[in-house]
């Protein structure tokens, strides 16, 4: 990507960049002094396991990616903001409301919903059906899964 200094490796200035240039949240919200994008960073890195075989920059996407997922599931507005809350909240990811599975279907413009565990998402644990929840998550377990049924619980 463009402006990675070392694409190849996750490294927290690249994560950074990708936080300013594709995710684009403002300065105002997370100011540079944060400590959050630092954790959330560490903790992606704990998470997203590693090809034995050399793939570049695919491995850094899905640990800035699911670094991101968690970023927005845990960094705390700045005093007078409400950035986060907002995104949390029903009117964007709703990522504090709980998901005991993915939507069926839904009707009269999301008064009802059904929700079903498809076959490919049998035995998908809370904290993946937490990342179904942001593009960031979703892109992160279409990496995982590239490991194979076992690691996203796909069968």
């Amino acid at each position: 990507m463009s402006g990675f200094a070392n694409p190849n490796t996750p490294n927290l200035p690249d994560y950074l960049v990708f936080l300013n240039t594709q995710v684009q949240i403002p300065k105002t919200a997370l100011p540079s002094d944060s400590p959050w994008p630092g954790w959330v960073f560490y903790q992606a890195q704990q998470l997203v396991l590693q090809n034995p075989m050399p793939i570049g920059i695919w491995y850094s996407l899905a640990v800035y990616n699911c670094a991101t997922h968690l970023l927005f599931m845990t960094a705390p507005d700045q005093p007078g903001q409400t950035y986060f809350a907002d995104a949390r909240s029903s009117t964007g990811y709703s990522l504090i409301t709980p998901s005991t599975g993915l939507v069926l279907s839904s009707n009269d413009q999301g008064t009802g919903a059904s929700l079903i565990a498809p076959k490919w998402g049998d035995g998908l644990t809370v904290q993946q059906l937490d990342m179904y929840k942001t593009p960031w998550g979703r892109w992160y377990l279409t990496y995982a899964q590239s490991y194979g049924p076992t690691i996203v619980a796909l069968s």
